[in-house]
């Protein structure tokens, strides 16, 4: 953190986790963000069986929040029916790989993978969603 490395700052302020954790601690928020995060982009339906137990009103609840804090966009397809498809910001792909360190963690200290477990992340290269969602940001 670059805080951290300036010799002005010797604390760093817990202050600023209040807003977001109350979103990402929420039993859908991170799971949501890892499947749209694994396919760059999802619709509805496609979250809900991916993420098995949620129901539709919590998966609706959920994504309204992640897209109110600005960790995902909502975008209403021009097609016939009219689709959604939901697509991380560039916070919210900060916001992946910053759980990948902490998924590491938690596997060496004692988590463990639940048997049948849906939702994985891939840790492969920069997917091309991203680089789409980053290089449409800094055009705009």
């Amino acid at each position: 953190m670059i805080l951290l490395r300036n010799p002005e700052h010797t604390t760093i302020c817990f202050c600023p986790l209040h807003g977001i954790m109350d979103t990402i601690s929420k039993k859908w928020s991170l799971m949501i963000i890892a499947v749209i995060g694994n396919s760059g982009s999802a619709g509805f339906n496609e979250l809900k069986r991916g993420l098995c137990e949620v129901s539709s009103k919590t998966l609706s609840a959920t994504l309204k929040e992640l897209e109110e804090k600005d960790l995902i966009n909502r975008r209403v397809m021009d097609t016939t029916p009219p689709t959604v498809r939901y697509y991380l910001t560039v916070s919210g792909w900060e916001l992946r790989e910053l759980l990948i360190p902490l998924l590491v963690w938690v596997m060496k200290n004692g988590g463990h993978e639940e048997v049948g477990c849906p939702i994985h992340m891939h840790l492969d290269e920069i997917p091309v969603e991203r680089e789409k969602t980053e290089k449409f940001v800094l055009e705009d």
